[in-house]
């Protein structure tokens, strides 16, 4: 699914000529996107690409491909109408959360979900902490609860939406 799928379905009525102008326009007016890259752990920038959260959303939920194609296009037209200066990964993954709980899939949106710390709270444990071991239990041990939390809930729903 590429830009050029985004705007034959925003509208019918483009001819292709003028489909890979816009499509061109489209993608050099898109934001770039700050992530971390698991590989290396150092944070990179690569132009926004509505494709990574369609596969995604087909990776690590069970919604139907029609699905996470509505969800994709409702939070690519958010992000290209919103003028964003800062546009991260994290941010991506709740714009994606937020879009899954406006259509009503719950599990999906817990399927979706981030599990860490508020930067806040984080940040004011690190302060708290002199000791380094001390603060990875802390974080290990926050994860994990949070995470079978979660897990929890995804299990015990009726898996319906």
């Amino acid at each position: 699914m590429r830009i050029i799928t985004f705007l034959s379905i925003i509208d019918n009525q483009i001819d292709n000529a003028s489909c890979i102008m816009f499509e061109e326009k489209i993608y050099d007016s898109l934001p770039e996107v700050l992530f971390k890259d698991k590989k290396s752990g150092k944070v990179k920038k690569n132009k926004f690409d509505p494709d990574r959260i369609y596969v995604s959303l087909l990776k690590e939920t069970d919604l139907s491909k029609e699905d996470a194609e509505k969800i994709t296009i409702d939070v690519f037209r958010f992000i290209t109408s919103s003028n964003l200066k800062i546009l991260t990964a994290p941010l991506i993954r709740e714009l994606v959360s937020y879009t899954l709980s406006k259509f009503g899939f719950e599990i999906a949106r817990l399927q979706n979900t981030r599990i860490g710390f508020p930067y806040k709270d984080l940040e004011a444990k690190i302060a708290e902490c002199n000791d380094v071991d001390e603060l990875k239990e802390f974080v290990y041990k926050g994860v994990i609860d949070e995470f079978n939390e979660v897990k929890k809930l995804i299990e015990g729903s009726d898996n319906s939406n």
